[in-house]
């Protein structure tokens, strides 16, 4: 079954079409790069253009950085203040099923992915624009959980501003003093969810080797499957299981 994944982030907005029975992208994602500030009517007119390259009765799936509930967006803290209470199955004149990004990350990873099979506590997180984190409790997803935004309880400010992608890149660290932040993190973490497995993803995974030895965790650590298409595959694969596909 094919199903349409969209992972709209912080600096633009991926499309793809997926077939959900194996993860696998049927060509390349289409791409739209959008500023961080970018208002919601302006991103959501350029997803309706990609969106017409796809089929119109395929399953849709939307990942967003935020908390989401239903179709609508609730928050949006990395993005534009004018996303909140924007409801994407409205705005896009479609079924839409809507998914915090790293959940559908977390989605297509339990599906068939680092995660596939696995009961206990599965916390995933992924490393970008922010630090999203996503929590599977015996194979039942606890939406919207935002680590990432919790106070960081020595260094001021929240999480995500001191251990995400963004921050090393806008501070220029090197790897090995990003991945001393990262440590909190995630130290923080299994702290407050006793996890049984971990999962990271997110666009810095590419470089896996040369900072995962840096870290140390009580539950072991896998690399997400699916990399950075982790969202997009996932948010396909969920509609197509809220549709029955």
């Amino acid at each position: 079954m094919d199903a349409i994944g969209v992972d709209i982030g912080g600096s633009g907005v991926r499309v793809g079409l997926v077939d959900t029975t194996t993860g696998t992208l049927r060509s390349p994602p289409q791409r739209r790069p959008h500023e961080t500030g970018a208002p919601a009517e302006g991103i959501i007119d350029g997803l309706r253009r990609l969106l017409t390259a796809f089929p119109e009765d395929a399953p849709l799936g939307v990942g967003f950085p935020g908390v989401v509930r239903g179709s609508r967006v609730e928050t949006a803290p990395n993005m534009r203040s004018t996303w909140p209470f924007t409801d994407m199955s409205e705005a896009l004149g479609r079924e839409v099923h809507l998914l915090n990004d790293a959940d559908a990350a977390a989605a297509a990873e339990h599906a068939l992915g680092a995660s596939q099979g696995c009961e206990g506590t599965v916390l995933m997180v992924t490393i970008g624009t922010g630090l999203g984190t996503s929590l599977h409790r015996n194979g039942v997803l606890v939406p919207n959980l935002e680590l990432g935004l919790l106070p960081h309880p020595t260094r001021g400010g929240v999480i995500e501003a001191h251990a995400s992608g963004r921050a090393r890149r806008e501070e220029g660290l090197d790897l090995p003093t990003w991945a001393a932040r990262f440590q909190e993190a995630l130290d923080l973490y299994e702290q407050w969810m006793s996890p049984d497995l971990i999962v990271l993803g997110g666009g810095i995974t590419e470089s896996w080797e040369a900072w995962n030895g840096l870290l140390t965790t009580h539950a072991p650590r896998r690399r997400a499957r699916f990399g950075a298409d982790a969202g997009l595959i996932g948010a396909a694969v969920a509609a197509s299981q809220a549709r029955g596909s």
